[in-house]
């Protein structure tokens, strides 16, 4: 803002016009009209210095100190506090009811997880878990029997074999357990024959033996398979050891065909007749209607192979339905065991023990289930929450090292880095900030709830060329004592022995700001020194009327290459360009 002599005295005039001793004097003598003269010349002084201080604030008097610069390191960092925790606590609760019949701890100690805390009665829900143990097992056998039934819609062989006879037709509704087929397995075929008891000593099972066709007098290889202890007496009195003896079936044998076996040259009592080793009966296991005959009679089938085919909606159904109870019974169990191991509480986490309420011998009842019953901390890391502000949350990332003091430890320092930037921030009074986690490195000495400060480093130089932040002007220069005018840099107002120099600038904290390029080692620059002064000046930025305005240097431009700190005046006396 510009403000005039012309202008002042004007608006004295027309204030002191008013006044009515003003007015008065007017017509008076003129020794009169030089002490009016005087007075208006005095308030004029009087509303030129007020409104100066209005507008200006203090005056401010250019001095300056010389600084050599010198290596040295800038570090930007930002500042928090907040309220040590432990990386993880749980608070150990209890979801049941009953006694606590045992705790295995107390306040201080050392735990890991998984390791018993409280055992509390259940035998309640012992007794629970019991019907529901029934209750499954009846399900699972409902479902199987209903899968039984479901594959029973396909009949088939349990054995390899010739089918020898179909008992229904296609079209038939039959039930379960209805005669379905006749399979006879001729593979190997046995006979059960007499020989004289003083000559069956002499046999073992596995011998080889002789058979012979009765009716076409062929000659087969059998071996014995069994010799019975039992003796009985045929017609004639003669005593006789039943041997029986099994022979492979070339394929055309058929039970009821007579023949003889001879043992080591040794002949049966007489003929018997082979039977099949194995026949069977095949029953329908569940109902329905047959919808598909498979096999015909005569055929041989594998074992499991497909004779015929039922039809049944209701068996599909039922299948499905003790399917789905199985299921819900299952959960039901399932649920009743996770409720008894709510009876037996283990620790959630290893850490220690930082507070127990609930010891053995105290009875939880609903009123007091979901009561915490002791918290465990892991202290092994602490760390603590820092809120940032929404402007420098951008220059946050994880892993920055951070240092930090603590209040209750004046004298120690520790260190540590950022654990986790929080994207959930608050708003208060028009500002957002951030949460930050900080994770404190060797805190074995720091308990819950001390206040710790942290100073976050977010970009740093060492050994470089700094100088004071104060030094530099707007345009970038510096005043540089004994150096010689550089074209393009108006020295109008350099003080004398010293000339603006410009240079390129880098990383600035709240005190120093570093110098690429544009000074060496050792060079000695001016830096400001402002002092408060009541009265006017004409140093190098003072205006036309005699007013010191702070930074009124021309055409200059604030420093650029780092981060100027807030709230920190740029020098006055740039020069112009």
């Amino acid at each position: 803002m510009e403000v005039s002599i012309e202008g002042i005295k004007g608006l004295s005039k027309a204030f002191w016009r008013r006044l009515p001793i003003i007015h008065d004097l007017r017509h008076t003598s003129k020794k009169r009209k030089i002490i009016f003269a005087i007075i208006i010349l005095l308030v004029i002084a009087g509303i030129a210095y007020a409104v100066n201080m209005l507008f200006f604030g203090k005056i401010q008097v250019a001095e300056y100190t010389e600084y050599a610069i010198e290596q040295g390191n800038v570090t930007v960092s930002i500042s928090g506090s907040g309220t040590v925790e432990p990386i993880s606590q749980y608070e150990v609760v209890s979801q049941v009811d009953g006694e606590v019949l045992s705790d295995t701890f107390k306040e201080g100690d050392a735990v890991e997880k998984g390791q018993l805390l409280y055992n509390i009665d259940s035998s309640d829900m012992e007794k629970t878990m019991e019907k529901a143990n029934i209750t499954l097992e009846k399900s699972n056998m409902s479902y199987q029997n209903s899968l039984d039934s479901n594959k029973g819609l396909t009949v088939t062989t349990p054995l390899a074999g010739r089918v020898t006879e179909i008992l229904v037709n296609k079209g038939d509704n039959i039930s379960s357990g209805t005669k379905i087929a006749t399979i006879i397995d001729d593979t190997w075929m046995t006979v059960k024959i007499p020989f004289n008891e003083n000559d069956v000593s002499g046999f073992y099972v596995g011998q080889s033996v002789n058979v012979t066709l009765e009716n076409t007098f062929e000659l087969l290889n059998g071996t014995i398979s069994k010799i019975y202890k039992n003796k009985r007496v045929l017609d004639g009195y003669v005593t006789v050891t039943d041997v029986e003896v099994t022979v492979k079936n070339p394929g055309a044998l058929t039970s009821g065909t007579y023949v003889t076996v001879n043992i080591g040259g040794i002949d049966s009592y007489n003929s018997a007749t082979l039977e099949c080793s194995n026949e069977q009966t095949i029953t329908a296991k569940t109902s329905g209607m047959v919808s598909t005959l498979i096999a015909t009679e005569g055929e041989y089938l594998n074992n499991g192979g497909a004779i015929l085919k039922l039809s049944s909606d209701s068996a599909a159904d039922d299948l499905r339905s003790s399917q789905l109870s199985l299921r819900e019974t299952e959960l039901s169990y399932e649920s009743t065991l996770d409720q008894l191991d709510n009876y037996n509480i283990k620790a959630p986490i290893s850490g220690s023990i930082i507070s127990k309420s609930i010891k053995a011998g105290d009875t939880l009842d609903s009123s007091s289930a979901q009561m915490v019953m002791a918290v465990i901390a892991d202290m092994s890391t602490m760390t603590f929450t820092i809120d940032v502000d929404e402007l420098d949350i951008a220059s946050m990332k994880e892993g920055q090292s951070a240092n930090i003091s603590v209040d209750a430890l004046d004298n120690k320092k520790f260190t540590g880095y950022v654990d986790n930037i929080g994207l959930l921030g608050t708003s208060e009074n028009g500002v957002t900030s951030y949460p930050v986690t900080i994770v404190i490195n060797n805190g074995d000495e720091l308990w819950p709830g001390m206040n710790a400060t942290a100073d976050i480093v977010i970009n740093s130089v060492e050994n470089v060329l700094i100088a004071p932040v104060s030094a530099v002007n707007r345009g970038n220069t510096v005043l540089v004592k004994g150096a010689e005018g550089i074209d393009g840099i108006d020295q109008t107002n350099a003080p004398e022995g010293a000339k603006y120099v410009r240079v390129e600038l880098g990383l600035n904290d709240e005190n120093y700001i570093e110098i690429k390029s544009g000074l060496s080692e050792g060079a000695v620059i001016f830096v400001p020194v402002t002092s408060s002064e009541s009265t006017t000046t004409t140093g190098p930025a003072a205006n036309e009327g005699g007013f010191m305005i702070p930074g009124a240097g021309t055409g200059g431009e604030r420093p650029s290459g780092g981060q100027m700190p807030s709230g920190g005046q740029m020098p006055s006396g740039a020069p112009s360009e």
